[in-house]
């Protein structure tokens, strides 16, 4: 799993360094409401738009998997509540069998009075 993302990462760098040599001239991008205008070359408007994207889609899901995580958090907690409970039942269950076993003491010994 890891050699496909190397590969996936190479490939990825191979095509930002072609985007890059091949999209060299500036053009011009501007605010259409605010009076903001400047000149950048167009690989870094489309690697800029590319990496904006990949930051929304990452807050997307972030937002997204908000109740997985908080069903997570309460499965976690449950788990470690129930495994309390299992070592507190072991040990009552430990004191309980130590109780009833017979002690030396309380045997009754039967011998044959016939003799």
């Amino acid at each position: 799993m890891k050699l496909i993302s190397w590969v996936f990462v190479a490939l990825l760098a191979v095509a930002v360094i072609i985007l890059s040599v091949g999209n060299k001239e500036s053009v011009t991008f501007s605010f259409f409401p605010l009076p903001f205008v400047m000149d950048v070359p167009l690989f870094l408007l489309i690697l800029a738009g590319a990496f904006l994207g990949v930051l929304l889609g990452a807050f997307r899901t972030w937002l997204s998997d908000g109740k997985l995580r908080r069903e997570n958090r309460e499965l976690k907690r449950e788990t470690l509540k129930m495994e309390g409970d299992i070592v507190r039942l072991n040990k009552i269950l430990k004191e309980n069998e130590e109780a009833l076993q017979p002690s030396s003491q309380n045997n009754l010994k039967i011998t044959d009075q016939s003799a």
